[in-house]
């Protein structure tokens, strides 16, 4: 069985659908996110599920999470706004 290679590097239109994911996560918006789309960037290395997370107040329990990695925040460009913080 021949190991798993490198990804193709996204197409324009795949870069731009996956800065628009992106965002949907930044803002805490990715429950319509098709699954198709979801595993696009965790293939990609740009987000990872973190699983449990603990929630207080009306939403109190535990749930999974999507968080941007730090591939992720440097192909959001947000790590030279963030600096130091996006390494932490």
């Amino acid at each position: 069985m021949k190991p798993f290679s490198k990804l193709p590097a996204m197409t324009v239109g795949a870069v731009q659908q996956a800065q628009e994911d992106m965002a949907l996560i930044a803002r805490g918006e990715e429950i319509d996110l098709p699954w198709r789309r979801l595993r696009v960037l965790i293939d990609h290395g740009l987000v990872e599920i973190t699983t449990p997370v603990i929630m207080g107040g009306p939403l109190a329990g535990s749930r999974t999470s999507i968080a941007w990695t730090s591939e992720g925040t440097n192909f959001m460009g947000q790590e030279a706004i963030l600096g130091k913080r996006a390494t932490a």
